[in-house]
């Protein structure tokens, strides 16, 4: 029988499989093995018949029949919808070898194959190929209830072992009618097997549903056994990983993905590293009792070597891998959208793009960094689309300049309006003076014609007197009357003279009123005019001002991430102060990651003592305690010594208070005033006769006292508030014991083993985790009264506790590195971020910021007044056992466990590790170990900005 696969190479292989039914092959060297593959694959592609040829040439004997079986078919599919320019004749070429083969009556070869029957549709391509399925198809019947039964007992009673019956059951009421469940099954089963040989209780121990339970059960089995090989990766490798996973799977529809076997060296181009580092990735996943990538452990890898994934049900299970080939299909989703639209532009159909578009697009390179292996892949015009979004985000930016250099005219415009309509005003203030000038004139002329008019008055009565005296005389009288008559001629006059000065009078009035009126409104607008430029003005200075604060912001983040790549110390110090002054000049976050890690990178490349660790332990410090009372902190670990930490001129000095030989510190805590130091942990020799010790700090150099009446570990001490007794966590979690510092006594008897205690601060209540996710919350002041919320599902733990400094609510650490803000029960906030267990959750002392430790191999610090602000993540160590502040806030230390040896026991790290938890207590140290500013020519490569400035004021400019 011929087992082949069609692969990246469906005729290499098919050759390779012939190859490997003759002895002297599998045992010939490797240039022997070359040269007879090249002379076979020669043979098949000469012509269609070039599998009969090459059968009846390695033929031994007449009689004896040959099955060729194409596993994995649907795999040709995907070779002939490569970028490989010969996939189409090669698929065509292998099909036709088969069916000719089959074809062939004095041949005597059969052909069977194995396909998903999603594909069976894609064999219409093949007409041939499509009769034959339709001759012989052969669909595979599930395996009843029964048969499932003795698949699952029938390998644990060839092992000599038994099999609980209950379990029997939920492993056939998991496995369900989906026959794509039975690999699972089989993963499963191994997986408890293996748990089971390791921890059984007892010899004839039966494999039970614990032993399932402890594994993940089917629903997570294979993804806890992926997780774990990924969890022993380095941070470099895991993205190598995923590059890996991404290349050998392909996302098929909506909901369904195939395999994608990728040759070793265009995985490691795609990644973009050498080939041995693809290698060492490889073998975590081959591992014996992994199988989860092949070719199979114990085979060598090379160059040439087909790298794909076990069984597809690996895409289906494990979480982070369908993540991972969801994020792959998303970025080639668009990087085929930009290669359409490159094309399309390059013969004139279409134009450069612009936002969103071309945000998303450079969003997507910045998250993907493709490669010109990767992108062919896809699409074979890689080169030309990255250069058609070059010129994009060129023409865009272009653009953009443009637009504000429009802005800046339009607000000189804007100004030059201010002062026209200013000038406006002003004329018409001037119009306005003027009519009330004239008023005042037109009423002085209408006063004198009314004075004229009763001139004419009087007159006209001294005329009518001068006609009575007429009658007198009369030869006055004729006078008289031509005299009257001519001044009552006069009067009129006048009378008709003055009433048309007041009426021009009235009508200037109301022009003057009119034009009074039009200055004002004209006045208004003006001002109104003035006010809109001016905001104008004001926005486009403060969105410059914005704009720039941005971009400096940036820089600051891109220098201080560069600072970690120079190898010069004196230049890396440099670039990481000029990022520290960039960011807070132009108002950056105070405690921002990227500039935090910079300066601490800097200094500890240096040596500075800041950085410094401290050396006390010959095994992992377990316990991390700080006394603000007494100014110092104290540290305990498995090496059974307790120590004294107090600081001294910028360091921390060792005291010894005991070094026990038969006992190991895990928890410790010292009371509010300073007195007690109580430590408790395991007494190996007796577990069931456990005890902790007492100490009195009033009193250096006393022995310390035993307080017995505990089973197995102590964990999670806590000092009640007037330091007159504490709680501990007992028995392995079954217990929470109180001692009022003579005695122990267990106050609460838990059923859920209780993973983590914390008590608050007002010390009224205690806070509990579960390993069924269940938070438990007990008054102290009630008679340990409980309230019980169920926080995450039914058999995902809570592995950590630590009530806010409020004490109003509790945050909890999950296995998955959650963590969750709880009030009263209710979950508040979900902080992410972290990828495996939280270890411990400590608060500083003033209450602003929460450190949190993780298998990850990381802390956190958050800022707790700000929970949207991303934290500082501190990376540069192995596992983290324990957590303190320093009393003044400045310092975080943590135990270190390392978990990696190289040569001799020496290597591994149990040191506490220090770091500063403010940027401004490292940014002023740089200075002083630089000789001279960054020059001209490395502040234009490294910065790369028109404003060159002296990073450090102490030392003179460098700019020539």
């Amino acid at each position: 029988m011929v087992v082949t696969r069609p692969g990246a190479g469906p005729i290499d292989n098919l050759a390779e499989s012939l190859l490997k039914t003759q002895k002297d092959y599998n045992y010939a060297d490797p240039d022997d093995k070359k040269i007879k593959r090249t002379i076979v694959s020669t043979l098949l592609r000469s012509s269609s018949l070039g599998l009969v040829e090459a059968i009846q040439q390695s033929r031994r004997s007449e009689d004896i029949n040959y099955l060729i079986l194409v596993d994995q078919f649907e795999e040709l599919f995907r070779f002939k919808d490569s970028t490989d320019p010969n996939s189409v004749n090669e698929s065509l070429a292998f099909i036709n070898l088969l069916m000719e083969a089959v074809n062939y009556e004095d041949s005597p070869i059969y052909v069977a194959i194995t396909m998903r029957s999603d594909f069976i549709g894609d064999c219409a391509q093949f007409p041939e190929l499509t009769r034959k399925i339709n001759d012989s198809h052969y669909l595979i019947p599930q395996m009843t209830r029964d048969q499932k039964r003795r698949a699952i007992e029938g390998p644990v009673a060839v092992g000599n072992a038994k099999i609980a019956p209950r379990l029997v059951q939920q492993l056939l009421n998991d496995l369900g009618d989906n026959p794509d469940q039975l690999p699972i099954l089989q993963h499963a089963l191994m997986r408890t097997w293996s748990y089971w040989t390791r921890y059984k209780d007892y010899e004839d121990e039966l494999l039970d549903l614990k032993h399932y339970e402890a594994i993940g059960t089917m629903s997570e089995a294979l993804s806890m056994h992926a997780n774990e090989a990924y969890d022993e990766l380095d941070e470099d490798q895991k993205r190598i990983c995923e590059v890996l996973f991404k290349a050998i799977t392909e996302k098929r529809g909506e909901n369904f993905g195939i395999r994608r076997p990728t040759r070793l060296n265009e995985i490691a181009s795609i990644a973009d590293v050498s080939e041995g580092d693809v290698i060492a990735v490889v073998e975590k996943f081959r591992e014996p009792g992994r199988s989860l990538l092949t070719p199979g452990h114990g085979l060598p890898l090379g160059s040439k070597s087909m790298i794909d994934i076990s069984h597809e049900s690996l895409m289906r299970i494990w979480v982070r891998l369908k993540n991972w080939v969801d994020d792959e299909a998303d970025a080639v989703q668009m990087y085929l959208r930009l290669a359409e639209a490159a094309n399309m532009y390059q013969v004139g159909k279409a134009g450069l793009w612009r936002p969103p578009d071309l945000q998303l697009a450079l969003n997507w390179q910045v998250k993907h960094k493709p490669t010109l292996v990767w992108g062919q892949r896809y699409h074979p015009a890689f080169e030309r689309t990255m250069i058609f979004l070059e010129y994009s985000k060129k023409e865009f930016e272009t653009e953009v300049r443009i637009k504000e250099l429009e802005a800046k005219r339009k607000l000189e415009r804007a100004r030059i309006t201010a002062i026209i309509f200013g000038s406006l005003a002003g004329v018409a203030l001037i119009a306005l003076v003027y009519a009330f000038v004239q008023s005042g004139i037109a009423t002085e002329k209408s006063i004198e014609a009314q004075k004229n008019y009763e001139i004419a008055k009087e007159n006209e009565k001294k005329a009518a007197a001068e006609a009575l005296r007429a009658n007198e005389e009369a030869k006055r009288a004729r006078v008289a009357e031509a005299d009257a008559k001519e001044q009552a001629h006069r009067a009129e006059l006048a009378r008709t003279e003055a009433e048309a000065q007041k009426k021009l009078a009235d009508e200037n009035a109301i022009k003057a009123e009119k034009a009074a009126a039009e200055a004002k409104k004209q006045e208004a607008i003006a001002v109104v005019e003035k006010k809109k430029a001016d905001q104008n003005a004001k926005a486009a200075n403060e969105a410059r001002a914005e704009a720039e604060k941005q971009r400096y912001q940036a820089l600051a983040k891109a220098l201080a991430l560069k600072s970690k790549e120079i190898n010069d110390k004196e230049q890396r110090a440099l670039l990481a102060q000029q990022a520290y002054n960039f960011n807070t000049k132009y108002e950056g976050y105070a405690f921002n990651n990227e500039v935090y890690n910079g300066l601490f990178g800097a200094l500890k490349a240096l040596g500075d003592p800041i950085t410094n660790s401290l050396n006390g332990h010959t095994n992992a410090a377990r316990a991390l305690v700080t006394s603000l009372k007494n100014n110092s902190i104290y540290s305990g670990g498995s090496d059974g010594r307790v120590i004294h930490w107090a600081p001294n001129n910028g360091s921390w000095k060792a005291d010894t208070l005991k070094n026990f030989a038969d006992y190991q510190i895990y928890s410790m805590d010292v009371s509010a005033d300073g007195s007690l130091l109580v430590a408790g942990g395991l007494f190996p020799a007796d577990r069931d006769a456990n005890y902790v010790y007492l100490f009195d700090l009033t009193k250096p150099g006393s022995e310390p006292r035993k307080i017995a009446g505990f089973i197995a570990d102590v964990e999670n001490m806590n000092f009640t508030n007037d330091g007159k007794g504490f709680y501990a966590r007992s028995n392995s979690g079954k217990s929470v014991m109180y001692s009022d510092l003579n005695t122990a006594r267990e106050v609460i008897s838990c059923k859920e083993k209780i993973t983590s205690i914390d008590l608050s601060p007002d010390g009224t209540k205690l806070a509990g985790g579960g390993v069924d996710g269940n938070l438990y919350i007990w008054d102290l002041k009630n008679n340990y009264a409980v309230n019980t919320y169920s926080i995450l599902s039914q058999g995902k733990d809570i592995l950590t506790v630590a009530f806010t400094p409020e004490g109003n609510e509790v945050v909890i650490g999950a296995e998955n590195g959650e963590l969750r803000i709880v009030n009263s029960g209710v979950v508040r906030r979900v902080l992410t971020g972290h990828t495996s267990h939280i270890e411990q959750i400590k608060f500083n002392h003033s209450g602003k910021f929460m450190a949190t430790a993780s298998k990850d191999k990381s802390i956190r610090l958050w800022n707790w007044k700000d929970l949207n602000q991303q934290p500082q993540v501190l990376n540069d160590h192995d596992w983290v056992w324990s957590m303190a502040f320093s009393p003044d806030d400045n310092q975080i230390m943590a135990g270190i466990h390392s978990i990696v040896q190289n040569i001799n026991p020496n290597d591994f790290d149990f040191t506490i590790h220090v770091w500063p938890t403010k940027i401004s207590a490292m940014s002023g140290k740089l200075c002083s170990y630089a000789k001279k500013n960054l020059s001209k020519a490395d502040w234009d490569q490294f910065v790369q900005d028109d404003n060159y400035q002296s990073t450090c004021p102490n030392l003179p400019a460098n700019n020539k």
